[in-house]
């Protein structure tokens, strides 16, 4: 039996295991641990990891699941709002980009056409890079976010014309306008045919699966509907990724999409991370050394010219001068569609192999840069806001909720908080772990109520709990309230815990655990019963009133003395 699948496996968890404590200790990006560790294990490096390509396949599927997860934050809704800085925005940097990149490849000496081939080539950034960056940061929804997200769909989007054109180089035009028409007509009806299926489908299947309240069955449907959709549009000739994004949206406007996020959130790391390793595993340190004058010049030239073409772009579409800079320095890198692009016009022979190593060493390298540039682009933004008087923060989040309540549990006490709060005007979202009730509840009017399991904290962080001001736990005493309520105080520890509780004996313990407020709903409920009682009985109003408050101010300590008497 051959182990070498095994040994590459073992060796990377092993990696895994010890880039992401110690890039976190040190406060740096995992991204960067995982590049650097891929140069030492890889080929060029001590060798231990030999499968270079069955890792590169397996990481592909890193890519995958990222962009599945993209889609989840982004509606249809919300992709309609941004459409116009996709074919917009998103147009004009692939082309000014890669007519500026065609040109000096020809001033350097390539042919016409596989100077054309680089050119667009390099005009496209680093999806899987930029957008986990964006995700640590909680910029995702941000501003420049939305943007970046927009200008990478249009060039995941170009990635597929410009792969059926590089085989129809050197033939007549007539062939190449053909064989464009005829990709462009498979695309259009490869994603109607996926977003028809998903728009009906996706949503009774989720329903069934859920009712089973078997968590394995959930994220089995999750994983069906992953790799099912982008091994559809890879047999239309459509990229992987494309179908999983198009999952991703599908799914984000149904009432699973935060349960399916937390449940997939392990998998996507692990996979993401290997992509970076793969990555990393690309880099020869001898040969960059070597070339390291032409490697550095054109890896300046190529993040420079993309920093101020973007800049530029950003600027006449009327963004502000520090978003555009932090645009254009987030997306001033290679990407990994470079690497398909060069290897296909290397078998089409428009590109010498030595031209090949030394841009993808390029690309690489850039790519690699790319926290730095992120984290300088940031910098940039925030003291031009400065300058101009404006706020640090990002001022014009998307529509995600921020100073927002969470209600866990979505039955007749959380429906009671949600409807006092909707006549305060404060705004919340609900979670419950009922398919039946959620899918009523959102049929009969617009309830921000979504199916999730609360013992996973991760669900919370996919509703925002970093940005809430508090979470109300109304689920029953079998759900866990003790182990749970720890767990957000630890995670959260700025947000309010308010919590349901049987009794003060149960109250007692949840308050030790961090619950900000407990109410214990016998005994409140026996109080209320006690003043409704008296009132009928004669007494004033005012009294009753007194006489109820100096029972919550001694903390209900007369009524769990008489409870604990009987």
């Amino acid at each position: 039996m051959d182990h070498g699948i095994l040994r590459d496996a073992l060796i990377f968890l092993a990696i895994a295991v010890v880039v992401s404590p110690v890039c976190h200790r040190l406060r740096l990006s995992p991204v960067l641990g995982y590049l650097v560790a891929g140069s030492v294990v890889g080929p060029a490096g001590l060798g231990l990891m030999t499968d270079e390509e069955g890792a590169r396949d397996l990481a592909e599927l890193g890519i995958v699941f990222l962009l599945f997860m993209i889609g989840l934050e982004l509606s249809w809704e919300r992709l309609r709002v941004i459409r116009h800085f996709i074919f917009g925005l998103g147009t004009a940097q692939v082309v000014v980009t890669g007519a500026l990149a065609s040109l000096v490849m020809g001033m350097v000496g390539l042919q016409v056409d596989g100077a054309g081939v680089v050119g667009l080539a390099l005009a496209f950034s680093s999806t899987a890079f930029v957008l986990q960056i964006l995700s640590e940061r909680g910029e995702l929804n941000s501003q420049v976010g939305r943007v970046a997200v927009a200008v990478l769909i249009l060039q995941d989007l170009a990635v597929v014309p410009l792969l059926v054109s590089i085989p129809q180089l050197g033939g007549d035009g007539l062939t190449v306008a053909w064989a464009e028409m005829l990709a462009l007509a498979k695309a259009v009806a490869a994603m109607t045919a996926i977003f028809l299926t998903a728009r009906l489908a996706l949503r009774p299947l989720f329903h069934v699966v859920s009712a089973t309240r078997l968590p394995e069955v959930f994220v089995a449907a999750a994983l069906l509907v992953v790799v099912g959709t982008s091994f559809a549009t890879e047999a239309a000739g459509l990229s992987l990724s494309l179908g999983a994004f198009l999952a991703g949206v599908m799914l984000a406007s149904t009432e699973y999409r935060h349960q399916v996020e937390a449940d997939l959130q392990p998998v996507r790391g692990l996979l993401m991370g290997l992509f970076f390793l793969t990555v990393g595993m690309t880099l020869d340190p001898g040969k960059v050394l070597n070339n390291l004058p032409d490697i550095a010049s054109g890896v300046a030239l190529l993040m420079i010219g993309k920093a101020l073409v973007l800049t530029v772009l950003a600027l006449a579409f009327r963004f502000s001068l520090a978003t555009s800079l932090h645009l254009g320095l987030l997306l001033a890198q290679g990407g990994e569609f470079a690497f398909v692009v060069l290897a296909r016009a290397g078998q089409a022979h428009l590109i010498s192999p030595a031209d090949i190593e030394l841009l993808t060493s390029v690309v690489a390298v850039s790519m690699a840069v790319t926290p730095a540039m992120a984290f300088l682009g940031e910098w940039v933004a925030q003291r031009r806001r400065l300058a101009d008087g404006e706020s640090v923060a990002p001022k014009d989040e998307a529509n995600d909720l921020s100073e927002h309540v969470i209600i866990v549990g979505f039955g007749r006490a959380g429906q009671i908080v949600a409807t006092v709060l909707a006549d305060q005007n404060i705004p919340f979202i609900a979670i419950d772990r009922d398919p039946r009730l959620v899918a009523r509840l959102r049929n009969s009017s617009p309830s921000p109520v979504f199916f999730g399991d609360i013992r996973k904290v991760d669900v919370l962080k996919a509703v925002g709990a970093e940005r809430a001001r508090a979470v109300v736990l109304t689920i029953d005493a079998g759900s866990g309230r003790e182990k749970l309520v720890p767990r957000l105080h630890a995670q959260f520890p700025n947000l309010h815990i308010l919590v349901r509780a049987r009794d003060r004996r149960q109250a007692k313990g949840l308050e030790e655990a961090g619950a900000t407020a407990v109410v214990p709903e016998i005994l409140e409920g026996s109080l209320q019963l006690a003043g409704l009682t008296l009132r009928h009985l004669g007494a004033p109003a005012e009294e009753v009133h007194e006489l109820v408050e100096s029972f919550r101010r001694s903390d209900y300590a007369k009524l769990s003395l008489t409870m604990e008497r009987e």
